[in-house]
């Protein structure tokens, strides 16, 4: 099926895509003259809109006196610059628009200007040169009849030969398979679209490129089901990216460049509502940041387009009171895609997920509220895009805490001035090396202490929603098995007791005598051992116990420490782990449960 699409989807953009029918005027990137007018009425009737618009005005305020951005590499990224220029641009132009304070729009032609004196935009790490792109083409965009006609020349150079020629020099970004596809495209087509009547055989050329490259991430990236093949943190940055190639079609008059339609990608809207627990902390597996749910305009937009009710009241709260270092740098466009009132419909919500793909995972839970339980569960191999070493593992969640945690990713920063190439898949490469990417942070098993094998894939047996609430993983690859021995985990939670339980079984057979398995799990509760395998654990008042069995076995608890000088390990967490050996017919069975108090 996604094959014949992605023929149809290829056939209509070769046709259509690279030019429009007309080229509208300035404003045409995301909002129109009309959008902005229409703002006004939107902000009277809608408090979470005027809301919106009043943060974004607040944010801009505290930009005015701020020195302007230099071009400043943090290791080899210019990335947190060009994001701070994207919001510098978008808030200040945003507040002039809305408010005619001159003010601001001093203070964005100012920082536009100062942007395109840059050497360059790093395209050596092109995901900067790309939001670069996307701050300087929509801040033309919106301002073009607020500044000066020489203003205008020196951004257009600038867009052209540190933007749209320098990406087309580097085309090969473009069809990548993960986010650096959809947010390339993404800024040459801002730049395309600024530039359409001023440089047409280029912006020609460069939409051409663009065509041909969306639907390699869409493929790689959503599953028909919705899920997102990076995780649900990393969804906000590609699918905002999709969002705005998509809107900026839209409102210059090109044709649909087949990213809404595509199978999946609405979809991927619920699954940001399954992958948040009932801690209302992510499921972060991979590189994602155990984080909660924020203001996400690209989640107001999927609520928009589907008509998602359950979504938007997910979301709606989070633009209300939100926390400054929340707010995405695309805020204000939440403003103008928020549907109006009457326009979605409760979506009712399965407590079981199940997601294929090159990640895939499995979610139980008895409920969408914080006193409910939550398990998600990982599958999959670790050499992926932003993987870990993750395989088998999972994370709790229960009374609106999170019980058994992930660490996420390390400060990528951190380790590559330090000599790591953290993007070096080998077996024996430095991602590997560090803790909380290999297999000694995460929940699942470990084989005679060593690492996971990156090719071996966990297969998701069976997963079967409630009554049974029942998940089987394959972890023989995984843990690099001999042929004739096998590896399975179980999930199990029990919603037909108060309060609901979970358990997980492990069954590993066929091995040597001399061979051991060791199970552990991250925590932030306060953990202290009750019996010979039994851990009582707490935190804010509540309360939970953690039973393990096994034959031949011992458990300790332990606080985590940096094993290594490279290593970040957040404070204040405890590792619990149980190492087993073989019975004399070469078995290992754990059984771990988890009942809350």
């Amino acid at each position: 099926m996604k094959t014949l699409f992605l023929l149809l989807l290829s056939c209509l953009l070769a046709v259509n895509f690279s030019a429009a029918a007309t080229i509208p005027p300035h404003p045409r990137l995301l909002v129109t003259d009309t959008d902005w007018k229409n703002l006004r009425n939107k902000m009277t009737s809608d408090p979470i809109v005027k809301n919106i618009v009043s943060t974004t005005i607040s944010r801009a305020d505290s930009t005015i006196d701020a020195p302007l951005l230099e071009r400043t590499l943090t290791g080899r990224r210019l990335l947190s610059v060009s994001r701070d220029a994207i919001q510098y641009i978008l808030d200040l132009s945003a507040a002039y628009k809305i408010t005619g304070n001159r003010k601001y729009l001093t203070r964005a032609r100012a920082e536009l200007l100062n942007i395109c004196s840059f050497s360059d935009w790093n395209p050596e790490h092109h995901l900067d040169t790309a939001e670069m792109q996307t701050a300087v083409a929509i801040g033309y965009d919106w301002l073009y009849h607020d500044i000066s006609a020489e203003d205008r020349k020196v951004i257009v150079a600038a867009l052209l030969e540190k933007g749209l020629k320098t990406t087309i020099e580097h085309k090969s970004v473009l069809s990548r398979g993960n986010n650096w596809n959809q947010v390339c495209n993404g800024g040459v087509t801002f730049s395309s679209i600024a530039l359409m009547e001023l440089h047409p055989e280029t912006s020609k050329t460069a939409l051409e490129l663009v065509r041909k490259g969306i639907p390699i991430a869409l493929k790689e990236g959503y599953t028909p089901e919705g899920s997102y093949a990076e995780g649900g943190g990393y969804w906000s940055y590609g699918t905002e990216f999709s969002i705005l190639t998509h809107e900026a079609c839209r409102t210059a008059h090109l044709p649909d460049p087949g990213i809404k339609s595509y199978p999946g990608f609405l979809q991927s809207g619920d699954f940001l509502v399954q992958v948040y627990g009932t801690s209302s902390e992510l499921f972060n597996y991979g590189d994602n940041k155990e984080s909660p749910l924020g203001p996400i305009p690209a989640a107001v937009w999927m609520a928009r387009e589907t008509q998602n009710a359950h979504l938007l009241e997910m979301i709606s709260p989070k633009f209300l009171i939100p926390s400054p270092k929340s707010l995405s740098r695309f805020h204000i466009l939440a403003a103008f895609w928020y549907p109006a009132k009457n326009t979605t419909q409760i979506k009712k919500y399965p407590t079981h997920f199940i997601s294929a793909g090159i990640s895939p995972i499995a979610i139980h839970r008895s409920g969408f509220q914080s006193s409910d339980l939550f398990l998600g569960i990982k599958a999959g191999k670790a050499k992926v895009n932003h993987g870990h070493m993750d395989a088998g593992s999972f994370v709790i969640d229960w009374q609106g805490e999170r019980w058994a945690s992930d660490f996420g990713a390390q400060s990528y920063h951190s380790l590559e001035k330090l000599g790591f190439v953290l993007f070096d898949m080998k077996q024996d490469g430095d991602r590997w090396k560090a803790f909380r990417l290999n297999n000694f942070s995460h929940n699942t098993l470990t084989r005679n202490g060593k690492l996971h094998d990156i090719d071996g894939t966990a297969t998701i047996l069976s997963s079967t929603p409630h009554p049974q609430h029942k998940t089987v993983v394959d972890l023989s690859e995984t843990l690099d098995l001999p042929k004739n021995a096998t590896a399975t985990r179980t999930f199990q939670m029990n919603t037909m007791t108060n309060p609901p339980s979970i358990t997980i079984t492990d069954e590993i057979s066929n091995l040597k005598p001399t061979e051991t398995i060791t199970w552990h799990m991250l925590t932030s509760a306060k953990t202290t051992k009750s019996g010979d395998h039994q851990f009582l654990l707490s935190q804010n008042k509540k309360s939970a116990t953690l039973i393990l069995e096994s034959a031949r076995a011992s458990s300790t608890v332990t606080p985590v420490t940096p094993p290594q000088a490279h290593d970040d390990v957040p404070i204040g967490y405890t590792s619990i782990h149980m190492t087993a050996q073989p019975d004399d017919s070469g078995k290992i069975q754990i059984k771990a449960t988890f009942s809350p108090k």
